[in-house]
């Protein structure tokens, strides 16, 4: 791998995996959410408004497994064209499926309830934690970027702008599950932590893997 070694790697991802279970432990059962859980929830909820609501809806509908799939696909084409690297092209696609099914046996096994349905704008009644949006969103940008960053022949400048913009939507598509008050904020933030540790884990190890002649392409 280039400017990443594996330990570091290891260490994020171990470091992701602990955040997103302190952020667990912020739930107090199935029914009672945290202080903090509840005062953000009614922030959105006192401060949401028609327009807010109609952009979170438009933002929100991309982080579907059913989009981000094909968008995967679409990066992985580019990026073996850049690498010839079957892999480094499978890297997105792999992300998203192995982070959808964590993301759905998590929700089965926690089974924590989601903010009361009458304030949903988008109404959903399936279990809450963690925010399946914010997670495989995450984790295919990560995925994307890692790529950029290890294996693309871009110039630093790209791979600077490829970043802010990789955590520009994923911050985006967190925040529009809170406008949305379909999802408590743990709910976002163990997503995140989620899907950044399958991205780089997913990743790391496809990128790992690659033939070594491609490694000083």
């Amino acid at each position: 791998m280039r400017r990443i070694g594996v330990p570091r790697l290891v260490a994020v991802i171990a470091i992701l995996i602990f955040a997103a279970w302190i952020t667990s432990l912020g739930i107090h059962s199935k029914t009672g959410m945290s202080h903090f859980d509840q005062s953000v929830w009614q922030f959105f909820v006192d401060h949401g408004s028609s327009h807010i609501h109609s952009m979170a809806r438009f933002v929100t509908s991309f982080g579907v497994v059913g989009v981000l799939l094909p968008v995967a696909a679409v990066c992985g084409a580019l990026m073996w064209a850049k690498s010839r690297s079957t892999a480094v092209a499978f890297a997105p696609w792999v992300s998203v499926i192995a982070c959808s099914e964590i993301v759905s046996a998590l929700k089965k096994t926690t089974g924590i309830f989601r903010p009361p349905l009458q304030f949903q704008v988008t109404q959903i009644d399936n279990p809450s934690f963690p925010s399946g949006h914010a997670a495989d969103t995450t984790a295919l940008i990560v995925s994307v970027v890692l790529v950029v960053w290890c294996v693309a022949e871009v110039s630093r400048r790209t791979k600077m702008w490829a970043s802010i913009g990789g955590a520009v939507a994923c911050i985006a598509m967190g925040l529009t599950r809170l406008v949305l008050n379909v999802h408590w904020l743990s709910d976002v933030l163990a997503g995140w932590c989620i899907g950044a540790a399958v991205g780089l884990a997913i990743t790391g190890l496809l990128i790992a893997v690659r033939p070594r002649k491609l490694t000083t392409q």
